[in-house]
């Protein structure tokens, strides 16, 4: 079975639709979400009912749950709380309750999948080194652990009796009692000099793992962003991949 995996949307429908588009392309058949389907962009109830409709295996993002009210903005930059104040009010009541629904961890074949980190999924602390990786695999309750958040892509992997070493390969098969642990990118907005939406595919059959980068009309998105008054700083940062 192939799985597409996706994270950090952000409310950017233009490149949702990109990725999910590729991934079906490879052979994707299910979809995981690894959260943040809404926040900084234009689109948050369509985006939410593509990862519906999609039937996506989904875990909750911290802006998911600034946009319902359950999490506070307070440690928000200005720009994110001022895109979850300008989200709140837009979101359908249907959309506002499968936000407000979504676990914080969640299984899915070999996958723990939770947004931020498995040590402290409420917490949403970053995890953006190799060594901090290493420390979170022990709490994965599998062999393999994914994650967004960070918005960089990262895969991590340890080999009983050996270091943890960064796997920088784009493709990849996952090696018989090895652990994972895998930041899936960013959607919606990347921060890793890549401006490209990023998305997984998993397939359990190899076992293997794929990152794919797809472009998407990144000027049509500013535009709505531009016409909904949402922070400049959102959508300037879209071309950069910063």
């Amino acid at each position: 079975m192939k799985f597409g995996i996706v994270s950090d949307i952000h409310g950017n429908l233009e490149a949702l639709e990109a990725v999910v588009r590729l991934l079906r392309e490879h052979g994707a058949r299910q979809f995981i979400c690894c959260g943040d389907i809404v926040g900084y962009g234009p689109d948050p109830n369509r985006c939410v009912e593509v990862v519906r409709n999609l039937g996506c295996t989904c875990v909750a993002g911290n802006h998911d749950l600034a946009a319902t009210g359950s999490v506070s903005t307070d440690r928000f930059n200005s720009a994110a709380a001022s895109a979850v104040m300008w989200t709140r009010p837009l979101l359908s009541e249907e959309n506002r309750l499968y936000l407000d629904s979504l676990p914080l961890t969640v299984r899915n074949d070999s996958l723990f999948i939770v947004h931020a980190s498995p040590s402290a999924p409420d917490v949403w602390k970053y995890v953006l080194t190799t060594r901090d990786a290493a420390c979170e695999m022990e709490y994965c309750p599998g062999p393999v652990c994914i994650v967004g958040h960070s918005h960089v892509p990262m895969v991590v992997e340890r080999l009983p009796g050996k270091p943890v070493r960064h796997v920088r390969q784009d493709e990849f098969t996952l090696r018989p009692g090895a652990t994972y642990f895998i930041n899936a990118g960013s959607v919606g907005q990347p921060r890793d000099g890549d401006p490209r939406a990023c998305g997984l595919l998993y397939d359990s059959d190899g076992p293997s793992m794929t990152r794919y980068r797809v472009t998407y009309d990144i000027a049509a998105v500013q535009d709505k962003m531009h016409s909904a008054g949402l922070p400049e700083s959102l959508a300037s940062r879209l071309e950069s991949g910063r």
